[in-house]
């Protein structure tokens, strides 16, 4: 008796420590550490390589067309389109000091403070990006000033915002990060459970609202939001493309000729998978999914509305597709 309590003492005391007072226990720190290391592998390649030196010669060619919107475009109009920069855009305005030796100050900091929390593969190219877009800004303002190349407001806010878009997509199309409050937003996210967007969007808004103390005038803030999304959709427009492609599920009693009209009229391809319709009777039915251009996504759904006009044709937004007939892997 005495040896079978000692044995349930025994195993009670194993499932506490492996548990926990509050469920299973957290991976041990050695777990952590390979899953950080797995992650910087994922992110950078072996120095000199091919890879490598592409990568960073993404990264420092959109660090300088970064530099060069804002500094010919954005800056000379007094337009602070969130960011980092834009804090540094705020305290120039009222010390006198680099926008882009500041807004490396604050960047460098925080990218080092975020490496230690996400990781190794997180900052070495983050911090080159940061180092050469604020060079790049501050060298542009010794050689020629602070002068706008475009006087007008507008048409300059929306050229300085597709410059940046550009310049920042070059950065993550080089596996880098633009620094600024997209780390901060990361930080954030990652306390609180926030949607990263989310947070930047909080950020970037304050950034703005101080811009209008500062600069006393309301009339920027228009300008500043027009800034933000012209940036985010240049971004985006970068790295899928302009004609983003679409997925289609469709779903016909005469898919085969759909079939037809896609592997011939259109000279692309897909996938038939097997399906189940709700109905009571539960036949089975072929589902096409394939991936087509828009354009070719306006001519198949004509096609199928005079094959079958009952057929079911879900159209997607992709962000991309990679594969034969699409974006190569490499």
């Amino acid at each position: 008796v005495a040896t079978m309590t000692s044995k349930r003492r025994e195993d009670r005391t194993h499932h506490a420590e492996t548990t926990g007072p509050a469920g299973p226990a957290s991976p041990p720190a050695s777990s952590r550490r390979r899953a950080r290391l797995s992650r910087a592998r994922l992110l950078y390649a072996r120095p000199f390589s091919r890879e490598w030196v592409t990568g960073y010669t993404w990264v420092v060619f959109g660090s300088l067309v970064m530099a060069a919107g804002y500094n010919l475009m954005i800056i000379p109009h007094d337009v602070v389109p969130g960011g980092l920069i834009g804090v540094a855009q705020l305290i120039n305005q009222l010390t006198g000091l680099p926008i882009g030796l500041t807004a490396a100050a604050f960047n460098i900091p925080l990218v080092v403070y975020a490496s230690r929390v996400m990781g190794p593969g997180f900052g070495i190219k983050t911090v080159v990006a940061i180092v050469v877009s604020a060079v790049g800004i501050d060298v542009l303002a010794q050689w020629r000033g602070i002068e706008p190349v475009i006087p007008d407001i507008l048409v300059s806010t929306v050229f300085g915002g597709v410059l940046i878009g550009l310049g920042v997509a070059m950065i993550i199309r080089g596996k880098g990060n633009a620094g600024g409050t997209a780390v901060v937003a990361q930080l954030i996210s990652r306390w609180t459970r926030t949607p990263p967007g989310r947070c930047m969007l909080y950020s970037d808004g304050l950034v703005v609202l101080g811009s209008m103390v500062v600069f006393q005038d309301l009339a920027a803030a228009p300008y500043a939001i027009i800034g933000i999304f012209t940036v985010s959709r240049s971004v985006d427009a970068v790295l899928n493309g302009l004609d983003a492609t679409r997925a289609l599920m469709i779903v016909s009693e005469r898919h085969q000729e759909i079939c037809e009209v896609i592997l011939h009229g259109l000279g692309r391809t897909g996938t038939v998978l097997r399906g189940h319709g709700l109905f009571a009777d539960d036949r089975e039915r072929r589902v096409i999914l394939t991936a087509l251009s828009r354009r070719d996504t306006v001519l198949l759904q004509k096609r199928i509305r005079d094959l079958d006009p009952q057929a079911f044709c879900m159209v997607l937004n992709t962000a991309e597709v990679l594969g034969t007939g699409f974006r190569s892997w490499r």
